[in-house]
């Protein structure tokens, strides 16, 4: 689990899957890739049927087991050292952003299950897309994000207390 300062998200993109640690401090957000599968193996997995299948859970340990040992290295590290760890890895300055929205999960979840996503934009065009695996980190960027991002940070979500879960904003008329 992520300590306090930081929050997990699944980053969507055509050519990864993977997983970034992101850390808030002062005024800069900090990306550290914790690992995952690409897309080449991911259409490797579900083209081999059974033997696939066994090959795609296979990879989806050994990955786990890297973030694992990435995570236990890292505590304590200073993050700027952990940039350089690897080239995936990167930060933003929190005023660069241009543009962010927390939403609801999609209608068609194409990566397996999601509790929610922050789509962002930065001042020179670049968009990045995440994925929350559950209700837990979805929280916990919406509790470490509001304030920093407090200007650009437009919230379309709310939590639904019954369903355990979070859901589009209704809109007052």
């Amino acid at each position: 689990m992520p300590n306090p300062g930081s929050f997990d998200a699944k980053y969507v993109s055509r050519s990864s899957d993977c997983t970034y640690r992101i850390y808030a401090q002062a005024d800069e957000l900090y990306f550290i890739n914790l690992g995952g599968l690409s897309t080449t193996a991911h259409v490797l997995t579900s083209q081999l049927g059974l033997i696939g299948m066994l090959i795609g859970s296979a990879m989806k340990k050994r990955a786990k087991r890297q973030a694992e040992t990435l995570l236990q290295r890292a505590e304590g590290q200073d993050l700027e050292f952990l940039l350089r760890e690897n080239k995936t890895n990167f930060k933003v300055f929190i005023p660069e952003i241009t543009e962010a929205v927390m939403e609801p999960p999609s209608f068609f979840a194409m990566r397996g299950k999601q509790a929610g996503r922050w789509n962002f934009k930065l001042r020179d065009g670049k968009k990045f897309k995440f994925e929350f695996e559950n209700t837990e980190t979805m929280q916990a960027a919406l509790d470490l994000l509001s304030k920093p991002l407090n200007g650009p940070l437009r919230v379309n979500v709310e939590w639904n207390e019954p369903k355990k879960k979070f859901q589009k904003k209704k809109t007052p008329y």
